[in-house]
């Protein structure tokens, strides 16, 4: 299991190579060890998906915002017919010297945010198994209590974000009927984030689209950028 997901990982940086979004000379072998995950893990009382720590060993790297074309409707409305459009995210940056500092910063600064009295104003309990990997308009978590993820039911996946202007979490719908955080749900889970963004999942529904209506193929070099 854990060699097939280091594989698709390795696939993953190597389709976005070859897609022209990335350029090898971005990637460098990730420093991140197991210790180093087991250290993060234990600091804040969590257990990471064995594809997302695959996924921090294998490369270090300094972009952060990548695009793809998506199902404009949402990821639940995926049929080859829906209309895509690109839509950028700004991911985690693991940079080659301290490759997990903004995981940490990340982790600390959105219990900090989901704690304060003056802000979300929630215990920890309740936001303690949310790991944000990257921004959209607002935190983009890993929702660790996901564990029954359904595709066809966005209340059920793991990938989710929460806008950053708002604070009453209970009128923006991020609860469930069962009284538990879930945020908005963008992807069922960081397999999926993976397909989409680095395999370059809808990139042919895409180009097809834009062929049809007589626009200019996509120039994948400008899919990225460097912070």
């Amino acid at each position: 299991m854990i060699q097939t997901e280091e594989k698709f990982v390795q696939k993953a940086f190597q389709a976005l190579c070859e897609r022209g979004v990335a350029q090898k000379s971005m990637l460098t072998v990730s420093t991140v060890t197991d210790d180093d995950l087991n250290a993060f893990e234990k600091n804040f009382d969590i257990v990471l998906p064995s594809l997302f720590r695959a996924y921090l060993k294998a490369y270090c790297y300094d972009f952060s915002v990548i695009c793809a074309p998506v199902p404009l409707d949402g990821m639940d409305h995926s049929e080859p017919e829906s209309e895509k459009g690109l839509c950028w995210i700004e991911l985690l940056s693991l940079p080659r010297e301290e490759p997990l500092k903004n995981l940490y910063a990340g982790m600390e600064s959105f219990r900090r945010i989901c704690t304060d009295k003056d802000l979300v104003n929630l215990n920890l309990d309740c936001v303690k198994n949310f790991v944000p990997i990257g921004e959209w308009g607002g935190p983009l978590c890993i929702n660790l209590d996901q564990m029954d993820v359904q595709e066809n039911s966005p209340a059920t996946w793991q990938i989710c974000r929460f806008d950053e202007t708002v604070f009453d979490w209970k009128n923006a719908g991020y609860f469930n009927d069962k009284d538990m955080v879930i945020g908005e749900g963008k992807f069922p889970d960081f397999k999926t984030l993976l397909e989409v963004y680095f395999y370059g999942r809808y990139d042919k529904a895409y180009e097809q689209q834009l062929r049809a209506c007589g626009e200019e193929m996509p120039d994948y070099s400008f899919y990225i950028q460097r912070k």
